[in-house]
């Protein structure tokens, strides 16, 4: 029997955080026998950062029930269960941390998912649960709630115990706690936040070796330690002290992550070249006769429209463009034929396969799409994500040329260079920035509040 669940928490640091909102799906193998979900009173404030991912506000857990009211529900539903999480030693942790302020010792054994989609399902992009469903087809609904997580994790464990034909997960269940950190590690990992941002690991002499963003630095610096790859065997090995900055942006984090790589070059970091060229491009075919083109291919002499390192992310985001934008993908391979493509029958192509669409409203999409991926105005700021509160991060474009970052609180007026200047954290614009900063405002380009035009 194993008990399926997700935990939400308030954030902040490790051993302070408390449990927002629990779900658990009791399942016998073949179906869910019993299920609890259940908002929980922290009895203390809920960061902006989760608030802002979950959309569990500080109003809604307070005439929630604490969690000693909900505490021996738990116990009844997991009771001859193996707990089963994605990245579960979170949720395992955050159980064992509230049962221990009640004085109650509360262990299992556990399996988790992210551990045995990587063995019995490899070399996917991503295995981070939105993006691991995605690409397995597995729907999930209220995406960073409890509810909607722990049933996208009931539906990939299904998946994963029929893939696995000798048996590993009923072979390995797990220990009595989590994988821990050695107690030598333990001290290192203390009052890491589960927070947005980059970290850089120290060796003895105080040399810089490792440098990292995530999405969760808590989370991602313990399963290094934890992990039994060659690397993370040598992070462990010299890993001395750790520092980290919190960046309230993934894409903040990403920008720091490749400009601090690239000035510092650590010894366990992939080595970065200056405005290397990207081996793939994707590139605009126009055409004023018939329907124009997307294409990926290796760099020519026109510029393309976005660059890519690798032709499997080439081929990821172009997917993605040809379902924003509604463009056929027959048309768009280039194949002509009288038989109309598959996603015209089922209402997601407009006709142009079959010539049914006129040219100029489907070549206009395009553009549309090309246009989203250039620089509204030679100098102007693109809003994004703060850290806390109504703190809100910019990125600075003058003269075409990215200058840097900086961080404002909403009711300051940032409309002058000069008063962007007084607060900019300057770095210099690389290859692969300037690609990032396209590829963020087409992510971006259905929220035109977050462009500030100076």
């Amino acid at each position: 029997m194993y008990a399926i669940l997700d935990i939400e928490a308030t954030g902040g640091k490790v051993g302070e955080e408390s449990v927002i909102e629990i779900a658990v799906y009791k399942y016998d193998g073949k179906e869910i026998v019993d299920q609890f979900i259940s908002l929980v009173n922290p009895e203390r404030k809920i960061d902006y950062y989760v608030q802002k991912l979950t959309h569990i506000t500080d109003k809604m857990v307070r005439t929630a029930p604490k969690f000693h009211e909900i505490a021996k529900r738990i116990v009844e539903i997991t009771d001859d269960c193996i707990l089963v999480g994605h990245n579960v030693m979170f949720d395992y942790r955050m159980l064992r941390q509230e049962f221990e302020r009640l004085g109650y010792n509360f262990e299992k054994e556990w399996i988790d998912t992210f551990e045995y989609s990587e063995k019995l399902i490899p070399n996917l992009p991503s295995y981070s649960l939105g993006k691991l469903c995605e690409s397995l087809g597995i729907i999930v609904t209220d995406r960073h709630r409890a509810s909607g997580d722990a049933r996208a994790t009931v539906s990939l464990f299904k998946m994963l115990l029929d893939k696995d034909t000798e048996k590993i997960i009923s072979k390995k269940t797990g220990l009595q706690q989590p994988k821990k950190t050695h107690s030598k590690y333990q001290k290192l990992l203390d009052n890491l936040p589960n927070s947005v941002g980059v970290f850089y690991l120290y060796n003895s002499r105080k040399q810089l070796i490792y440098i990292s963003r995530s999405n969760n630095i808590a989370q991602t610096i313990n399963h290094i330690f934890t992990s039994k790859t060659l690397k993370a065997n040598k992070l462990k090995r010299y890993t001395r002290s750790i520092k980290f900055e919190e960046t309230g942006s993934g894409f903040l984090a990403a920008i720091k992550e490749n400009n601090e790589v690239l000035k510092n070059q650590p010894m366990y970091n992939n080595r970065l070249v200056e405005n290397k060229v990207y081996p793939y491009g994707l590139y605009y075919l126009e055409s004023k006769r018939g329907y124009s083109r997307l294409e990926i291919g290796k760099l020519r002499k026109v510029e393309p429209v976005l660059k890519f390192k690798t032709k499997e992310r080439a081929k990821e985001v172009l997917e993605k463009i040809l379902h924003d934008y509604q463009l056929c993908l027959q048309v768009n391979a280039g194949i002509k034929s009288e038989e109309s493509c598959f996603q015209y029958k089922v209402n997601e192509c407009n006709g142009a396969c079959i010539k049914e669409e006129a040219k100029e409203v489907y070549n206009q999409r395009i553009e549309d799409f090309i246009k989203t991926t250039e620089y509204p105005a030679p100098t102007f700021l693109i809003l994004d994500k703060g850290r806390k509160g109504i703190e809100k991060s910019f990125y600075l474009i003058e003269d075409n040329q990215f200058k840097g970052y900086g961080y404002f609180e909403y009711h300051h007026q940032i409309k002058t260079l000069e008063m962007i200047n007084h607060i900019l954290i300057p770095i210099e614009e690389t290859d692969e920035i300037k690609n990032m900063l396209k590829y963020f405002l087409y992510k971006t380009s259905s929220h035109q509040n977050q462009i500030v035009i100076l």
